[in-house]
C-alpha cells in the first residue's frame, strides 16, 4: 500500500511540474561542430525550480574522459539524467553527435528477468551476440565464473551482488560497444583496486570512446 501511495504521490508531482509554466524545458538536438556532447547554457532545476546546475557551458570531444565531481547532494545524478534526456526541467541545450550511440551505467544497473545471457545482452535481445563473445564479456571484467550459466533461468537480480550487478553492467558496455558512455557511480560497489581494473578494461576494450 506505501508503494502504491508513494507512485500516487510522485505522479501527481509529475503532472504538477508539467502544469507549471515557471519550469523551463531542456532542448535537445545535434552537434554542429564535432563535438560528441555539448552542453550549451545548460542548467538543470527540480520540479520546485531550484536549480542544480547552472548555465553549464561545455563542448566534450570524440575519446575525450571527463569527470564531473561535487559533494553528495550537489546535483550529479540529476545532470546525467538530464544527459540522458529522462529529466526534462530546466533551460539550455543538450546536443549529440548525429548518428553516435549514447550507453548509460547507473549505480543500480537494471537486471531482467530470465537468463544470465538475457540479462548480459540487455537491452538489446539474448540472441544478438553468439554464446562465446557473450562468456568471453563476461570474463574481461571478472565474472567468467558465471559464463557456464548464461542460459540458466534464475532471479538474477536477487542472486548477483552489488559488485556483480555493477561488473554485468560493465559486460554489457563491452558487447554494445557504444561512442559515448555516462557512467553515475557505476563502480561504486567495487574496491578501489577492481575501480581501476575496470576503468582500465573499458579503455583498453573500447580504445576511442568518449567517457563521463
Amino acid at each position: 500500500a506505501r508503494r502504491i501511495a508513494s507512485l500516487m504521490m510522485s505522479l501527481d508531482g509529475l503532472e504538477r511540474a508539467e502544469a507549471n509554466d515557471r519550469l523551463g524545458r531542456i532542448q535537445r538536438g545535434e552537434t554542429e561542430d564535432g563535438a560528441m556532447l555539448s552542453l550549451r547554457n545548460l542548467s538543470v532545476t527540480l520540479d520546485d525550480g531550484t536549480s542544480v546546475v547552472k548555465e553549464t557551458e561545455v563542448a566534450i570531444e570524440p575519446g575525450e574522459r571527463v569527470l564531473v565531481s561535487g559533494e553528495s547532494g550537489t546535483g550529479k545524478s540529476t545532470l546525467v539524467r538530464a544527459i540522458a534526456g529522462l529529466w526534462p526541467w530546466g533551460s539550455g541545450r543538450v546536443d549529440f553527435h548525429p548518428g553516435k550511440r549514447l550507453f548509460m551505467l547507473p549505480q543500480r544497473p537494471y537486471i531482467p528477468s530470465g537468463t544470465l545471457r538475457r540479462a548480459t545482452a540487455y537491452p538489446a535481445a539474448a540472441d544478438n551476440w553468439k554464446k562465446a563473445e557473450i562468456a568471453a564479456a563476461l570474463d574481461k571484467v571478472g565474472l567468467g565464473y558465471l559464463k557456464n550459466r548464461l542460459e540458466e533461468e534464475a532471479p538474477w537480480d536477487q542472486t548477483l551482488s552489488g559488485g556483480e550487478k555493477q561488473r554485468l553492467a560493465f559486460a554489457r558496455l563491452l558487447l554494445h560497444a557504444p561512442d559515448i558512455v555516462v557512467l553515475d557511480e557505476a563502480t561504486s560497489a567495487l574496491d578501489e583496486k577492481s575501480q581501476d581494473t575496470m576503468m582500465q578494461t573499458v579503455m583498453k576494450e573500447l580504445p576511442t570512446v568518449t567517457i563521463i
